[in-house]
């Protein structure tokens, strides 16, 4: 069995409740095993940090993503410790990532985009409605459940602020994806309109299979994260003559990729749009309004405060509780992820 960066030994070796099966990815900030819950017997994803690499921004990650339940959400189960780790189980999708899936594909046609797009605004509309911006939307933080006809599931919270936070201010998330507003404004923005600019990006490229803001001119130029980051200010981007797409998607994709996030369509307006309505099954917003009514409860048997003292635990905060807007903020404020 193949080991994942940073997960040379077994990270689970003497816990009683999980059980390594494989290695899934790693990344900067960690990695994901797939494990076996040994109560219910179970397939999870468990992601794992360093204890002392574990910075501020996780106690937010994990509560809230604790709080969603939905469908179109990945499911948190429950935070923990390990000697080496911090490490957060969560509903395994076993049908990877969206980003593989469009790949391999060469790009979707426009009616299986749609299908895709449709989940995504609906999980995005319910974490909205939580007050959870998510700050980082792309194909990689979008999981598939493997079925015939897969269902998608947000899976990445890592960058995601509360409306209980201070209002968004850093510029995180992916270059390519990220909103003008986030690039060019030096003081705050609308999540909510940030995350609505990195969908219709999304939607770009499950279509199209290549970035929005990119062109194949920018391979090797030292200059190309600039030039990227000048054509999203300027909106500069073009429809692939190659790959038709009806005048309705173009039509909404103009209603997205709008530098004003002000006149940048909302997501009540994409729920609207003729294109993305048609074969919409039925019931899909009386869904969210059923799960807005479970908006006190978290998706494991963990309590706030009992996250918080998991994470405090990880990084060493002892002398007091932990609350968003006092260590995060003022921590992370001013940082720059590009």
């Amino acid at each position: 069995m193949s080991k994942a960066k940073g997960a040379e030994s077994d990270p689970l070796a003497g816990n009683n409740k999980y059980v390594r099966l494989n290695d899934l990815n790693a990344g900067a900030f960690g990695f994901v095993v797939l494990a076996r819950d040994t109560e219910t017997d179970e397939a999870v994803a468990i992601k794992f940090m360093k204890r002392n690499a574990v910075n501020k921004y996780v106690a937010r990650e994990v509560i809230n993503h604790a709080f969603l339940l939905h469908v179109r959400a990945t499911a948190f189960k429950e935070v923990f410790l390990t000697p080496e780790y911090l490490a957060i189980a969560m509903e395994y999708a076993a049908g990877g990532d969206m980003f593989q899936y469009v790949k391999q594909r060469g790009g979707l046609e426009e009616a299986e985009a749609r299908w895709f797009f449709q989940q995504l605004i609906i999980g995005m509309d319910y974490c909205h409605k939580m007050g959870v911006v998510n700050r980082d939307i792309k194909l990689e933080n979008t999981l598939l459940d493997g079925s015939k006809r897969p269902l998608l599931k947000i899976c990445d919270f890592g960058y995601s602020k509360n409306d209980k936070d201070s209002v968004p201010k850093s510029k995180v998330g992916t270059p390519g994806y990220t909103a003008p507003e986030v690039i060019s404004n030096s003081r705050t923005y609308d999540g909510k309109k940030a995350d609505v600019w990195s969908a219709g990006v999304m939607l770009y490229v499950i279509l199209f299979c290549e970035y929005p803001f990119e062109r194949p001119s920018d391979a090797g130029d030292p200059q190309r994260f600039q030039k990227v980051l000048e054509r999203i200010l300027a909106v500069d981007f073009r429809f692939p003559a190659s790959i038709p797409v009806s005048a309705d998607c173009k039509n909404l994709l103009l209603r997205i990729l709008v530098a004003d996030p002000a006149k940048r369509a909302s997501i009540e307006e994409i729920q609207q749009n003729p294109w993305y309505v048609r074969d919409l099954p039925a019931g899909v917003i009386r869904m969210n309004d059923e799960c807005l009514k479970l908006r006190d409860h978290t998706a494991g048997y963990q309590t706030v405060e009992d996250i918080q003292a998991v994470v405090g635990e990880a990084i060493g905060l002892h002398k007091k509780p932990m609350a968003d807007d006092d260590y995060i903020d003022e921590a992370m404020e001013g940082e720059d992820y590009y």
